[in-house]
């Protein structure tokens, strides 16, 4: 989740080449795709210790971009990669970091 999150941040954040550049958009919907699959596959105990992350959402917003194809609005996906994806990026991190310890 940590690899997806880094790689939207470092290759789709620009919100001008989200809105114009197809690949970077097919690129940023996959990640967040592979990033709502691997939440899926979190243990119960570590969603239910961690409830500050938005579990459910990451894994109903894999399913949104998998099934609405031509519905997909690139403002969710702009604002999901800048608004939310830095504070999940760092989340996660301190979860790596409580479960190495």
């Amino acid at each position: 989740m940590v690899e997806m999150c880094d790689l939207l941040l470092a290759h789709a954040a620009d919100p001008a080449a989200l809105e114009q550049d197809p690949v970077v958009q097919g690129a940023a919907q996959r990640w967040i795709e592979v990033l709502g699959e691997a939440a899926t596959h979190v243990s119960d105990e570590l969603k239910e210790a961690s409830p500050d992350v938005p579990w459910r959402e990451i894994i109903g917003i894999r399913v949104i971009l998998a099934h609405a194809y031509f519905h997909i609005d690139r403002d969710i996906v702009g604002g999901i990669v800048t608004q939310e994806l830095p504070r999940l990026r760092s989340r996660l991190a301190e979860l790596i970091e409580q479960l190495s310890r």
